[in-house]
């Protein structure tokens, strides 16, 4: 448990916590390269309603800047991505001629892109370079932040793809996006899934807690407790592999999540040598993607009154 009384969790504040291991410094942020090296923390779980998350946490401000770095690369426009295929399948199904979308954190607009224009396309994304990007070859209405939507403007379907773990407090992000949500609109969410068992295995050294913009990760049993508290229905809560592997590579990435998963800090010191060696950058990324299915799809939609 954890001892510190001035560490809450982020979403229901409570104080009994437990503490799962150091999370890497890193010196690459959304896939930007850093001049100084960005503390990583500890990654830590709440007793009470299973959220795990990232402490200490910078400034908005901090986030805000990294944020807005001018790439338009770091998540490609034109990758084969399984949350996107499935996420398609959902709308296609729930509205099979028209509405109207919203893609929150939409960075260059590659999901919006795979919409029929039949559909009024929209989205919300923090990189000015990104959102120009989106609006110019997406030509969808792009917003900086939610506060800037008309007040009068509702959506069919509310799209929240790889965003809601760089929030500080998932809760809040969700309760947002139901307000922008027409009657009958219903809210999709992937995320890493923090009860992977692998992640149970290896706590702080799971691959998707290595990236310092990660900060919340969401669970079947965090959702719960949140939906029961609001008033909710998890229409969806789908476990999926981000990424699809050969038979060989799978088995070579399993045994180097296991490598890292065990001996964190010689996997990363025996990486950055060999990349200093190459005249690469250092480490950006950990085996474990696409090693085992622990990615969530996620609906959730009102149920009764929500607040």
């Amino acid at each position: 448990m954890n001892d510190n009384s001035d560490i809450t969790c982020p979403y229901c504040a409570a104080h009994e916590l437990r503490l799962l291991g150091k999370l890497p410094d890193s010196r690459w942020f959304a896939g930007k390269h850093l001049e100084k090296q960005l503390p990583g923390g500890a990654l830590y779980r709440c007793c009470s309603c299973r959220l795990k998350f990232r402490y200490p946490l910078h400034d908005a401000d901090v986030y805000r800047r990294l944020y807005d770095n001018t790439a338009v690369s770091t998540w490609p426009v034109d990758a084969i991505r399984q949350d996107w295929e499935l996420i398609i399948d959902y709308i296609l199904q729930r509205l099979p001629l028209c509405g109207r979308i919203l893609d929150f954190g939409c960075y260059t607009g590659g999901l919006l892109a795979r919409l029929s224009p039949s559909y009024e396309r929209h989205g919300v994304e923090i990189n000015k370079a990104a959102a120009a990007f989106a609006t110019d070859k997406q030509l969808a209405q792009i917003w900086s932040s939610l506060d800037d939507i008309p007040g009068e403007l509702r959506f069919d379907i509310i799209i929240a793809s790889d965003v809601i773990e760089h929030m500080p407090n998932p809760g809040c992000l969700i309760d947002k996006l139901f307000t922008q949500l027409a009657a009958g609109g219903a809210l999709i969410i992937t995320t890493g899934d923090a009860d992977n068992y692998l992640w149970n295995r290896f706590h702080a050294n799971w691959w998707y807690c290595f990236y310092p913009e990660h900060i919340s990760f969401l669970s079947r049993d965090w959702l719960g407790h949140f939906s029961n508290a609001r008033g909710l229905s998890i229409e969806h809560c789908d476990k999926f592999r981000y990424c699809h592997l050969s038979i060989w590579h799978r088995c070579l990435a399993t045994a180097l999540t296991y490598i890292y998963g065990y001996f964190p800090s010689a996997y990363l010191y025996l990486r950055n040598m060999l990349r200093s060696m190459l005249s690469r950058p250092d480490v950006t990324s950990v085996p474990g993607n696409g090693v085992s299915a622990d990615h969530l799809f996620i609906v959730l939609v009102r149920n009764g009154k929500y607040p």
